[in-house]
Parts: structure tokens; C-alpha cells; sequence
């Protein structure tokens, strides 16, 4: 019988590896670092790096960060316009929805558009980094506009959207500049 089952192992593909959610990046944030606040979410920037700051509005809820030659931008994000509500039409959580979307179980016939609107592909790959109840749901690749990272906590309907370009070591960098 373990025979049999070690063989079923070995020959079936495992999907779980595909869904394992990465361990979010520990702070590199310094007491030297400017920190910037946008509502409950810090984000640390070497002093030696940054060129301007832009606090998008009237209410600060969104910021830009540019150091020359990339620029960041996180604000707060309400779920109508970050997910045009999506996660009510499904009724689950803002947190449910995303994790529907990253381990496609959103029942739904038309999760490839809904992939597709958020410009997950082959070339652009969602990831999802976990510290506590706190989720960043990332999508990076090659030939979207932007990059983005929605954090967000279970329990909450609260997305903190981060967008610009960056590969995956940049991402790494942009997450442990974050407190939230």
C-alpha cells in the first residue's frame, strides 16, 4: 500500500507548490531612512536616493516616490476602484477574492477575463507574500503597463495598491521598506 502511494506521489503533479504562499521579506527600514506614512501603511526611503515626493490630492491618501529614474506609488485604494468590487459579486472577502484569483477557485466561468483585467498571463505572474494576517498580492512580469502589489489584511477591505515597474528583487526591496 506505501509502495502504491509513494508511486501516485511520484507520478501525479503536485499543484500545491504552485500555491504556496512566499514568506514576506523582513524590514531593511533604518533609523537614517525618511519614513513616510499614507494612512496606517509606512514606507522607509534612503535619504541618499530619493529626488521628490508627490502627495497625490487634497487628503494625502496616495503618494509618489521618485528617485530619478523609477518612481513607486502607493496609496490607499477602496475596493470599487482597486477591484471594481468583484469580491461582492462573489460574496467572499476582499482577502477570499484575491486568494481565489492567485489558486483560480473563484467560481466563476469567467475567471480568464477576470485574469485577464488584472493582466495575469504566462509573462505576468501573481505571487502572494504572507507575514501574520498581513497578504501582499503581487503581479509582476514583462509586458503589463505596471507592476502592482495589493496589500491587504484578513478581515479587512482595506488594498493598499503599490504600482510601478520592478522585477522581483525590486519587489523584494519594496516590501521590506513597508510597514503596515
Amino acid at each position: 500500500m506505501k509502495a502504491i502511494i509513494s508511486l501516485l506521489l511520484a507520478i501525479i503533479p503536485s499543484t500545491a507548490s504552485s500555491h504556496d504562499l512566499a514568506e514576506y521579506p523582513k524590514s531593511i527600514c533604518t533609523e537614517s531612512d525618511l519614513t513616510l506614512k499614507i494612512v496606517d501603511v509606512s514606507y522607509c526611503v534612503p535619504k541618499n536616493t530619493l529626488d521628490k515626493v508627490d502627495f497625490l490630492g487634497l487628503n494625502s491618501h496616495t503618494v509618489t516616490i521618485s528617485n530619478g529614474e523609477d518612481e513607486l506609488t502607493i496609496g490607499l485604494n477602496p475596493p470599487n476602484i482597486a477591484i471594481s468590487n468583484l469580491h461582492k459579486k462573489f460574496n467572499v472577502s476582499v482577502h477570499d477574492f484575491f486568494l481565489g484569483l492567485y489558486r483560480n477557485t473563484l467560481k466563476t466561468e469567467k475567471l480568464a477575463l477576470i485574469k485577464q483585467a488584472f493582466d495575469i498571463n504566462e509573462s505576468n505572474k501573481m505571487k502572494v507574500y504572507k507575514k501574520g494576517n498581513l497578504f501582499a498580492f503581487t503581479i509582476t512580469g514583462s509586458n503589463i503597463d505596471y507592476d502592482r502589489v495589493y496589500l491587504n489584511k484578513i478581515g479587512s477591505d482595506i488594498i493598499y495598491q503599490i504600482t510601478g515597474e520592478y522585477d522581483d528583487k525590486q519587489l523584494l526591496e519594496i516590501l521590506a521598506r513597508i510597514t503596515y
